[in-house]
């Protein structure tokens, strides 16, 4: 296989990688993701080495560079829906947080009238033989 071709291959293998990517942070599996991103190193260290021992012809760098302008658009948009996943989440950890500073706060009003208080005396009260 020419060294082209090879590089090629793995350039196809990235983008396809990068649609992978797409689809497990759309369903939120954040763990696949960082296995998928450990292998997406590995082909990056490949290219390069390809690339250092080839001499591409300008057509063939042409139509490298599309493919790096392919994958460089597929990342990008990983990229925004990782941020814009991570707004939500952020957002609602405010929003979760804020309720946990409430019920504490009402939870310790709460906990302090069970409590009670020497001011809370019944006024009713009368021992039994104060009665008659």
């Amino acid at each position: 296989m020419a060294q082209f071709d090879q590089i090629v291959l793995f350039y196809n293998q990235l983008i396809n990688m990068a649609d992978e990517v797409h689809e497990l942070i759309n369903k939120e599996l954040y763990d696949l993701i960082m296995d998928k991103l450990s292998y997406h190193d590995k082909l990056f260290i490949q290219i390069k080495m390809a690339k250092k021992c080839s001499q591409l012809t300008d057509e063939e760098q042409q139509e490298i560079d599309k493919l790096e302008d392919i994958l460089r658009q597929k990342e990008k948009e990983n990229i925004e829906l990782m941020q814009t996943n991570m707004a939500i989440v952020k957002n609602e950890l405010n929003k979760l947080k804020m309720k946990t500073k409430i019920k504490k706060a009402y939870g310790q009003i709460k906990h302090n009238d069970e409590q009670g208080s020497i001011i809370d005396i019944d006024d009713t009260y009368r021992p039994t033989d104060m009665q008659t």
